[in-house]
């Protein structure tokens, strides 16, 4: 009873004591603990593996020329042509499965097709995208009370969300989310414990407007041709990548309808059916029901057209950058086995203490410390580490079939584990691959 009756007799002291500082300092520490305790999860070895193309490209094939004056550019809006064919032969001869270079022209009638066969790409570049423009009309709900005030605004700043007030009573008003309702229930949570737990704040909900603007893409249409006895396309690909900002005015956020009535708030005058029943008694809710962004339905004055140029030099380059690797990817990997990097989760413990060798990526020297522990007297920790340092620093089909044979082990020492099954699994499907990948590269 004493140690209870101190609990509440410090709890009121703190109701009394702490400033508007500690209570906004509360959601940081919960903050803090969430960091540190994603900081607790395990880390990965990465390692490169190579994978077959989708389809089989003959040997004989070892040049290939990506024929620029036979890439279309008329469409090609933000001028990327030359960008993208030199990205797509670097890339390929990272590969180091054919030697590709970008040429103006090519004499076809050069070529001994008896003694040699090469490729041509040839196709289309295509970049600027579209743009949607507009005002959008949502409906957004009104936090009122000190309490509801500091949540509501805090889970606002903290989704990155606009919020306008209304002209009641300063109800703060924002559109939320999921991430956001979360986030002011947390922080509603934090301010009750510290006394600011005034009667259920009351919400009302308003229609509300803002601008926005949007930005989109490129598109790459390409074509592998085949030039030696027989010419023969194998392959034709359109792919394309976009970007895209929601760039909202925050000055132009304005309510263009209030209600006040707890008991009866806009929301009740909304039809659930995806198209409201007409006539809806307020036209801005029935507007806000439909959220048509594409059309304008206030002013009459259309919003100015961004461009690329809009974005700042840097961030421009990198999205470019960007949409380019993106809009290549699936054309490489049609025609050419790839690379790709693999994650997998380290074993802690175990006799050999190899895992923070391989977290620092020292795959060879893992490898020396497990096999010198007798085989007999390896956890089975070790042998899961051990072939995961044989399948990081595989240079051939062997060292993939004794990182299996390893996984294999530890699975049988302790039956039923998770990450040895996704060891065996992982493995057993590179050797399928890797039969694959033989019919199409010389060793």
């Amino acid at each position: 009873m004493r140690a209870a009756s101190t609990f509440r007799r410090l709890s009121t002291d703190m109701k009394k004591t702490m400033s508007i500082k500690q209570i906004l300092f509360l959601p940081l520490c919960l903050s803090i603990l969430v960091v540190g305790s994603s900081c607790a999860a395990p880390k990965l070895s990465k390692f490169e593996v190579q994978r077959p193309s989708r389809i089989t490209v003959p040997r004989e094939v070892k040049k290939v020329f990506i024929r620029a004056d036979l890439v279309d550019e008329t469409n090609d809006k933000l001028g990327i042509k030359s960008k993208v064919l030199q990205q797509l032969a670097q890339e390929l001869n990272r590969f180091e499965r054919f030697n590709v270079s970008v040429v103006n022209t090519l004499d076809e009638a050069n070529i001994d097709s008896e003694k040699e066969t090469i490729a041509i790409i040839q196709g289309e570049v295509i970049s600027g995208g579209e743009v949607d423009r507009g005002q959008f009309t949502d409906l957004a709900t009104c936090t009122g009370g000190l309490g509801g005030r500091l949540s509501s605004a805090g889970a606002a700043a903290i989704s990155d969300e606009t919020i306008t007030l209304d002209s009641w009573r300063g109800y703060i008003c924002r559109r939320g989310a999921f991430a956001s309702n979360v986030a002011e229930m947390a922080l509603s949570s934090a301010f009750a414990l510290v006394g600011l737990n005034e009667v259920i704040p009351p919400k009302n909900q308003v229609v509300r407007t803002y601008k926005y603007k949007n930005m989109l893409g490129t598109q790459a249409n390409l074509s592998f041709t085949v030039i030696g006895l027989k010419r023969e396309t194998l392959a034709i690909r359109a792919d394309s990548s976009s970007f895209g900002r929601s760039i909202t005015e925050k000055d132009s956020y304005r309510n263009v309808k209030e209600s006040h009535l707890i008991s009866l708030t806009l929301g009740s005058l909304i039809s659930y059916t995806r198209i409201p029943i007409f006539p809806i008694p307020i036209r801005e809710v029935a507007l806000a029901s439909r959220s048509n962004p594409k059309q304008i339905f206030y002013g009459h004055k259309p919003l100015p057209v961004p461009s690329i140029y809009d974005l700042p030099p840097k961030e421009k380059k990198k999205v470019i950058q960007k949409l380019v690797m993106l809009t290549l990817q699936s054309f490489i990997r049609t025609i050419s086995p790839y690379k790709v990097m693999v994650d997998a989760e380290i074993a802690s413990g175990g006799k050999a203490k190899a895992g923070g060798l391989l977290k620092e990526g020292k795959s060879k020297q893992a490898r020396k410390i497990i096999e010198a522990i007798p085989e007999g007297k390896r956890d089975s920790q070790d042998w899961y580490n051990l072939g995961l340092a044989y399948e990081a620093s595989a240079v051939s089909p062997e060292d993939y079939e004794d990182a299996r044979r390893f996984y294999i082990t530890a699975l049988e020492n302790s039956p039923g584990t998770k990450l040895y099954a996704q060891g065996v699994g992982r493995t057993r499907l590179y050797l399928a691959e890797k039969r694959r990948l033989a019919k199409q590269i010389q060793d």
